[in-house]
């Protein structure tokens, strides 16, 4: 028999985490593109 108290507390863990990140306004927006960097010389020592 699976134990309830685990199944309660791991299930209850899960939860509050969405709960915790879903109000996030970070979530629906993407970073600005970065603008790529000139590529260093090549030097042959």
């Amino acid at each position: 028999m699976i134990d309830a108290l685990s199944l309660l507390i791991s299930h209850g863990v899960i939860l509050l985490a969405a709960w915790r990140l879903l109000p996030r306004a970070d979530l629906d927006r993407d970073p600005p593109p970065q603008l790529p960097s000139a590529p260093e010389p090549h030097t042959d020592a």
